[in-house]
This record gives structure tokens, C-alpha cells and sequence, in this order.
């Protein structure tokens, strides 16, 4: 069935309140008041509606997996915009670099006034037996000039043009950096609020089997079959497990604000994380394949970086040997003894020309650059000899830690699975009443310890996949196949 209201009604209790209480008119004039009255807060109505729509979407938390998480940072995060600029400032660096061996072209124009011109003197016996002194040229000269310059040979400028590419390639290589830092620390932070989500979830079910266990001791402290300190015991170990979940909880919202800051998210906006990890798929041991120390990023970056500084070396050695340059210059000058005048009457010049420039003395200059150049490359290289044995320590020592951390999550796995039989049995039995309330509470802690060793190494390994990965360059295809 189909209903048709017209929109005024839908106001018609507002628009009574608009009227006077002894405000009498016919029902046509009424209805009229009420239609122009509405007009009026329609857009007031509106925009309400629309204010509580975007209240509802800003109070709505964003739910992001690992994924979406480091597409996220990949996109907003700053650091990703700086990078992006460098590799701009590069391409125009290369521009720059480039302009070098280009034609340059400029103009310059002159308005002279002479206000003393300048005297000559003549010696005597020229042109007559006295020395003559005048005065040559005019009060007012104007001059405009054009001149094309082009360099022809020079060598330090031709070996600066080969680290165009190598400008280019360092730009991309840090970007790549900058995006392998930012899923390093998305997954580390990541990873922090799973873990926490976790802890979360097994002391609930602790709080859970408590409040069941205290139900059925209550009813037997009032019955007198049990002791009250038995009772309030059981109480304290509840509130601890009440406190614990708070802190787990702080502690969530602090590593929530972390995974924010790493992606590049406001903290004011809301955010949670998607809880359905499948940890079968996370907590395997890699296959082992030969290191190569060339896969990583920062090898790669330090490498090109010693290219350029070799280019660079070799540009200011290039410094001692001239250069040639051509040239092409089309002048106009003007003369006059008054202002408006000089203007008017032009004479063009112009001349083609080559100028070679031999660097003959230099006051060290260029020898100290060369050598500053050498010693540069040489501290270069010897410091990418060190960072080669430690990106190779960094790989062993991330090799040892896996391992040891793959053997720990098995074991405290393998621990906590026992520690919760154990303490199932014993409040099975204490329920019962074949096991004493000591008994319950010593299997009850060692499950809770069994439980937060399981946790911290489950992190423990998850960080240290991390750092594996990232140790042999290959952090991002690790995340990408997850």
C-alpha cells in the first residue's frame, strides 16, 4: 500500500507554534502561512539531517587489515610525499645539469648619461706644436644587446650529464626504501595491536570462567559449605584478571595511536583492525636460500651513491683542461646630446666569435675540490666495505633469533595447550568437589602464565619474521604474499 503526505504536514506541529494564539484566518490562508514557513526551514531541517549523517560516519571506526593498513601509510603517510618531491628535485637537478650544453641567450639594454665626459689628451707635436685635450662622445647613450653563448667542449660539464641516470635511479631506490620503512613499521605496529587483541580475548575467557566458578561459590559460601576466605580468594583472582584486561585494554588504545602515527592517520579519527588473522598461514619458518647482501636497498642506495662520486671525482679532474664556447652577439646603440632625442636615431653592430678559457692558475682551488673529491669517494667506499659485514651480521643475527623464536612460540604453545587441560580438570574437579581450592589456583596461574608466554612469543616471532625479511631485502614480497 502507498502512502502520499503532503511535506508541509510533516512540519505542521512547528508551524502551530509559529502561530499567535488568537490568530484566526481561513484554512487557505493557513495552509499558505505554513507552506512559506516550512520553505523557510527546510534548509535548516537539511542540514541537520546532514550534520547527524556526518557524525554517525566520523564516530564509525575504519577497519583495516595488514593490507589495507600499508596501502593506507603507502598513500598519506609524509614521508611518502618528501620522497616523491626528491625524485622531482632529482629529474630537475638532471635539468639543470643539463642546461649546461645548451644554448643560453640573454638580453641587456643601457641608459647612459653622461654627466662629465671623460677627457683626452693629444701630445704636442701631432697636430700642432701644443698638446690638444678634448672631449669625444655625447651626454646620452643608449644601447640594447643580444647575445647566444654555446659551449663546444668541456669536459667536466660532458662527465656531470652521465649522473643523470644515476640521479634518477637513487631518487626511485629511495623511494623504495621509504616505502619498505613504512611497511616495516605499519606490520611492527600492527602486529602490537593483534597481539594485545589476543591477550584481550583469552583473559575475557578467564573473566568468563570466573564469574561461572563464583556463581557456584557463592551459592555454597551461603549454603556454609564454604569457608569465606576460599570465596574471597577466588574474588581476588577475578579482579586481577578485571585489572589485567583494563591494562590490556590502555595499552591497545596507546598501540592503536601507534599504528596511526605509522600510517599516516590522523589520532582523532577512529580505527580498529581487523581480528581474524589466520596464524597457521603467519607462524612458518621461511624456506632458506643463499644470502645476497645485493638485494637490499640500502646495498643498492650506497652503491649508486659511490657512482656518483666517482662521476664527480672525475668531473673536477676534467676541471684542469680548457673549455671552448662560441658565441653570437647583435648589438644596437643610440647617441644624443639631449634625452628624448637620442632615441632616435640607431646603429646596429653585431659579431661570431669562439673564446677558449685555459685554466692556468687557480690558486689551488680546483686542486683541492679534485682531491677533496678523491678522499670523499675513498671514505665512501670503505664505509660501504663496513655496512656490507654489518648487513651480513644483521641477516645472521635475524637467522638465530627466528629460529629461536619459531622454537619458543612451539614450545609455549605446546605449554599453554597443556596448562589448559590441566586447569580445565582441576576446576572440573574442584566443582566436583574432589580437588581443593589450592589446587585449582595453582593450575589456575600457570595457565594464565602459560598464556601470556604464549603471547609474547607469538609477537616475538612475528617481529622477527619481520626483521628476517627486511635483513634480506625481501620485506616486501614477504608482506605481499600474506
Amino acid at each position: 500500500m502507498k502512502y502520499s503526505l503532503p511535506i508541509w504536514n510533516l512540519y505542521r506541529p512547528s508551524v502551530d507554534l509559529l502561530l499567535p494564539k488568537s490568530y484566526t484566518m481561513k484554512r487557505e490562508n493557513l495552509i499558505q502561512f505554513k507552506y512559506m514557513n516550512t520553505i523557510k526551514i527546510m534548509p535548516l531541517m537539511i542540514w541537520l539531517f546532514a550534520m547527524s549523517f556526518n557524525a554517525i560516519g566520523q564516530g564509525s571506526p575504519v577497519v583495516f587489515n595488514l593490507k589495507s593498513s600499508i596501502e593506507f601509510a603507502l598513500k598519506n603517510h609524509p614521508s611518502s610525499t618528501v620522497f616523491t618531491n626528491e625524485a622531482e628535485i632529482a629529474r630537475y637537478k638532471n635539468k639543470e645539469g643539463l642546461s649546461g650544453y645548451l644554448p643560453q641567450v640573454n638580453a641587456s639594454g643601457t641608459v647612459d648619461y653622461n654627466a662629465k665626459l671623460q677627457t683626452s689628451v693629444i701630445p704636442a707635436g701631432a697636430f700642432g706644436p701644443n698638446e690638444t685635450h678634448i672631449q669625444m662622445g655625447n651626454k646620452h647613450v643608449n644601447g640594447m644587446v643580444v647575445q647566444m653563448d654555446q659551449k663546444i667542449y668541456d669536459q667536466a660539464a660532458l662527465i656531470s650529464l652521465k649522473a643523470m641516470s644515476n640521479n634518477d635511479e637513487l631518487a626511485a631506490l629511495k623511494i623504495l626504501k621509504n616505502n619498505e620503512d613504512l611497511v616495516y613499521q605499519t606490520a611492527q605496529a600492527y602486529y602490537q595491536v593483534l597481539i594485545l587483541n589476543e591477550q584481550e580475548k583469552l583473559l575475557k575467557e578467564n573473566e568468563k570462567q570466573y564469574n561461572e566458578l563464583l556463581s557456584i561459590m557463592k551459592l555454597q559460601y551461603e549454603n556454609g559449605v564454604l569457608k569465606k576466605i576460599d570465596y574471597d580468594r577466588t574474588r581476588v583472582g577475578l579482579n586481577n584478571i578485571v585489572s589485567q584486561i583494563n591494562l590490556t585494554q590502555t595499552n591497545k588504545k596507546l598501540a592503536l595511536n601507534k599504528l596511526k602515527i605509522a600510517i599516516g592517520m590522523p589520532l582523532e579519527e577512529p580505527l580498529e583492525i581487523d581480528q581474524s588473522l589466520n596464524y597457521d598461514q603467519e607462524i612458518v619458518m621461511p624456506v632458506e636460500t643463499t644470502y645476497d647482501v645485493a638485494n637490499r636497498l640500502d646495498y643498492k642506495i650506497q652503491d649508486q651513491n659511490i657512482r656518483l662520486l666517482e662521476i664527480q671525482m672525475k668531473s673536477k679532474k676534467a676541471a684542469f683542461l680548457p673549455t671552448l664556447s662560441g658565441y653570437a652577439r647583435y648589438g644596437q646603440n643610440a647617441f644624443g646630446k639631449e634625452f628624448g632625442p637620442s632615441f632616435n636615431h640607431w646603429y646596429d653592430y653585431s659579431a661570431v666569435g669562439l673564446k677558449i678559457n685555459v685554466p692556468v692558475m687557480t690558486g689551488f682551488r680546483t686542486y683541492s675540490q679534485f682531491k677533496m673529491s678523491q678522499l670523499t669517494l675513498q671514505n665512501q667506499i670503505e664505509t660501504a666495505k663496513l655496512n656490507v659485514q654489518n648487513f651480513k651480521l644483521e641477516n645472521e643475527n635475524a637467522n638465530t633469533k627466528l629460529v629461536s623464536s619459531y622454537t619458543s612460540l612451539n614450545t609455549n604453545k605446546e605449554n599453554m595447550q597443556l596448562a589448559k587441560a590441566v586447569y580445565e580438570a582441576s576446576n572440573l574437579e574442584y566443582k566436583e568437589g574432589t580437588s581443593s581450592l589450592a589446587d585449582f589456583l595453582n593450575s589456575e596461574y600457570a595457565y594464565k602464565e602459560a598464556q601470556s608466554n604464549y603471547i609474547n612469543s607469538l609477537l616475538n616471532f612475528l617481529s622477527s619474521r619481520l626483521d628476517y625479511e627486511k635483513a634480506k631485502g625481501t620485506l616486501t614480497n614477504y608482506i605481499g604474499q600474506l
